[in-house]
């Protein structure tokens, strides 16, 4: 059983990787169940139990959000009503009631396999996120492995009491076929969207605070680009659109909501280049996902994306949150087009290492080896 804060449906980061491992497992023959809660989502319609590709996802209602860390009355019941149809869980996210929960309850009952999907990485409420800390170095004493996406992570297991044996590095993956680069109408695409036909950046994720889109906004606003940002609100589109208004950006910066696979994949199809200047991130799917879809990226140089990124090799990075900066690289990656050849091809090599095949057995592998010790 995977157990997931938000629902899979929401398809951040953490979600992608707890759908994309739910699939491959089930096309595998096994029985897969999500059980996740609808954080982030208030008032969207969702279905209580749902089939979906040979998985069955079970949504229980979030009742307090609590800082981020959520709870779920619901989730509680349904734990305790159908742990015990399961051979291992899976628990996904840090810092969230389900995870805690989780820990809490199943304990010896069942081998756990713990995946943060990302540390906490600002100031903001450090009181909470330290005594989250302070209660997971309790409840890691439960878990039977620890992966981290990143070495990064890998290393802050330990610094939580989380033994060498007991923790590993195994990093998010992509499906490289279905972001391969497709001939499209890029005409009729760029009316559908209202935009000219000039250079276009895309950032695909949460509109979120931390980001960094305002940084983008503000660095595209005396340079002859597009902007396409595609992605569910999380409380920060409204900023978002305040600023495209005050800066007269609304003929070249586009916020265009979620977006359906057909209609991201044309659109990874009709831009040029992939911009994600977050404070920080605990890997960055969506970077893979724009290399393999042959377009240059530009990253902040925040959290695990200096450990993808290599400046002037397959993309760029930059120093966050240094407009003038971004400015720069986004002219450079657009004016240099030996440059851009070369991250693109550094670029095809680098994300093969991702491919979710091969990356998804070595979860198999965990699984295995759990259930029979």
């Amino acid at each position: 059983m995977n157990i997931s804060s938000a629902r899979v449906q929401y398809l951040g980061g953490t979600e992608k990787v707890v759908w994309e491992l739910s699939k491959y497992m089930a096309k595998q023959g096994h029985e897969v169940t999500i059980l996740q809660t609808d954080l982030y989502e208030k008032g969207h319609k969702w279905k209580a139990s749902e089939k979906k590709e040979g998985i069955d996802i079970i949504t229980c209602r979030n009742d307090r959000f609590i800082k981020g860390f959520g709870y779920s009355k619901e989730f509680k019941k349904k734990l305790k009503e159908i742990w015990k149809e399961f051979d291992v869980i899976h628990v996904y996210g840090h810092g969230r009631f389900t995870s805690e929960y989780t820990l809490r309850f199943i304990k010896d009952k069942k081998p756990i396999v713990y995946s943060a999907c990302g540390f906490f990485h600002n100031k903001k409420h450090s009181f909470a996120k330290k005594l989250y800390d302070k209660f997971f170095r309790r409840s890691a004493r439960q878990i039977d492995f620890c992966t981290g996406l990143t070495e990064i992570e890998n290393r802050r297991y330990g610094e939580l009491g989380v033994p060498a044996s007991k923790r590993g590095v195994v990093p998010a993956w992509i499906d490289l076929e279905k972001f391969k680069k497709r001939n499209v109408n890029k005409e009729k695409l760029r009316r559908k969207y209202g935009i000219e036909d000039k250079k276009t950046l895309l950032y695909v994720g949460r509109v979120h605070e931390s980001k960094g889109l305002q940084y983008v906004v503000e660095a595209v606003k005396n340079l002859d680009v597009n902007f396409l940002i595609v992605g569910r609100d999380a409380d920060f589109s409204s900023v978002l659109k305040d600023k495209i208004k005050e800066y007269n950006l609304g003929d070249r910066v586009k916020i265009l909501g979620g977006l359906d696979d057909k209609d991201l994949l044309e659109v990874y199809s009709l831009v040029d280049a992939f911009v994600l200047f977050s404070s920080w991130e605990g890997f960055g799917i969506v970077v893979l996902e724009a290399m393999a879809a042959d377009l240059p990226v530009i990253v902040s140089n925040r959290g695990s994306l200096p450990t993808l990124i290599k400046h002037k090799n397959n993309g760029l990075v930059v120093n966050y949150p240094n407009v003038k900066e971004l400015r720069e690289n986004i002219q450079l990656l657009f004016g240099d087009r030996k440059l851009e050849r070369k991250i693109k091809k550094n670029s095809r090599i680098f994300v093969k290492k991702f491919e979710y095949s091969k990356i998804a057995k070595q979860y198999e592998k965990i699984y295995e080896r759990l259930i029979k010790k």
